[in-house]
């Protein structure tokens, strides 16, 4: 079996949201699993399941990126939008267009960390390796401030190769500074930097 990262969601106090709320959100997963796709082999197959639940996958090296990814996709589309992310790694077997048949101990774990996730966080695993267990919680900590703006860009930030500043505020039509302080304020280079320590450990 191929070594994946699972990654299953749902999406926070989703009976509180207005008409139209969970809709939004996942158009903003849906931008995430395609930003996803461009930079690891693996397609996502984002699955919606339950109403306000989700699944998707990934390479297992990109785990911490992808899991960054789908957060700041549903962060960018308000500001009291959120998801908790169960992560799980391992073996996986996906037939067909969706996860609906998906299987193997990926799986399991992913949605056991779901399941036995503290009820303040948002991002968990139990099984991943040491270095991306230890490195989720100060993710958890800082992607749970972002704004809808610094949620925008950190998701354009996180693509491989990471694009300049310049290229960055051509795309969102604002100065080169002003992606800068978004970048700082949402702490998205160091966590990046901590992207690339576990795809390349």
């Amino acid at each position: 079996m191929p070594q994946l990262a699972v990654l299953t969601g749902d999406i926070v106090k989703s009976s509180a949201l207005p008409e139209g709320g969970l809709a939004q959100i996942f158009a903003g997963l849906e931008a995430a699993a395609t930003a996803v796709a461009e930079w690891q082999d693996v397609i996502p197959r984002l699955t919606r399941a339950r109403g306000d639940s989700w699944q998707a996958v990934c390479a297992a090296p990109f785990a911490f990126r992808a899991a960054l990814a789908f957060r700041a996709g549903v962060r960018m589309t308000g500001k009291a939008h959120d998801t908790r992310i169960g992560l799980g790694t391992g073996d996986g077997t996906v037939t067909g267009a969706d996860l609906a048949d998906a299987d193997g101990a990926a799986f399991v774990a992913s949605g056991r960390a779901l399941d036995d996730m503290a009820r303040t966080a948002r991002l968990a695993t139990d099984s991943a390796p040491l270095a991306l267990q230890t490195a989720l919680p100060l993710a958890d900590h800082i992607s749970s401030r972002w704004t809808v703006r610094q949620a925008q860009i950190a998701l354009a930030s996180l693509a491989v190769p990471a694009p300049t500043q310049d290229a960055l505020a051509e795309r969102f039509e604002v100065s080169r500074q002003t992606v800068h302080s978004l970048q700082e304020a949402a702490g998205i280079r160091a966590l990046i930097e901590v992207c690339e320590m576990l795809e390349h450990g």
